[in-house]
């Protein structure tokens, strides 16, 4: 009743998305989870795990390193990073293989690829995408920082002459749940099955298995 009122009226309460054409709409079905590390460690719990960017990079905090969370619960858990010095560091806490090219993981197989907040950091992401797809894994969870979260938007600030934005200093980009899936399925041998939001949305993450 108040909906026919206000169109009555004159007032348009339809979504603001309905007044772009289809071509411009992009619906992405998700799920959400409010906890990250308890996602990562129920998806990894007695797995043969493949972690990409695995030393946290610039901060390592080993209280808040989630290779070290993984590493209670998976099976195994390799790691993948192209930060040696930070490899070497993390060998102390967790003492299982690392590598850092792509050529030394051809001939294994992992159950699952994780590659927690990496993307974002990459110099061109499709060759990363490419390269990715190239691993032995049954499946791949590719997570970004969620560019239309409230959080992330209600806290930069916006004035006359400049703008502040609160991010990492060595993100390249930001990604929407749509972007994310969209660049993983053009450069990569990957089709996303899923789409999670991941800490009150701030987090996108495609699960994802190879083209058959």
């Amino acid at each position: 009743m108040f909906k026919r009122i206000l169109n009555q009226l004159g007032f348009n309460i339809a979504p603001k998305y309905t007044l772009h054409g289809e071509f411009w709409q992009q619906k992405v079905f998700k799920k959400s989870v409010k906890d990250r590390v308890v996602f990562f460690k129920d998806i990894c719990a007695s797995k043969k795990v493949l972690h990409f960017g695995c030393t946290d990079w610039p901060i390592f905090e080993p209280s808040y390193n989630l290779h070290i969370k993984l590493a209670k619960v998976a099976n195994e858990i390799h790691g993948f990073d192209i930060d040696l010095e930070g490899i070497k560091n993390l060998k102390k806490y967790v003492d299982q293989p690392y590598y850092s090219e792509l050529s030394e993981l051809d001939n294994l197989e992992f159950e699952i690829c994780i590659v927690p907040e990496t993307i974002e950091h990459v110099d061109n992401p499709a060759i990363f995408l490419e390269g990715l797809s190239g691993i032995n894994a049954n499946v791949f969870y590719i997570t970004a920082p969620n560019c239309f979260a409230k959080k992330h938007i209600d806290r930069n600030y916006y004035n006359n002459d400049y703008f502040i934005e609160v991010v990492h200093p060595d993100h390249n980009c930001w990604y929407s749940p749509y972007t994310l899936k969209n660049q993983i399925e053009k450069y990569s041998k990957l089709k996303v099955t899923e789409v999670f939001l991941l800490e009150d949305d701030t987090m996108v993450c495609c699960k994802a298995i190879k083209k058959e």
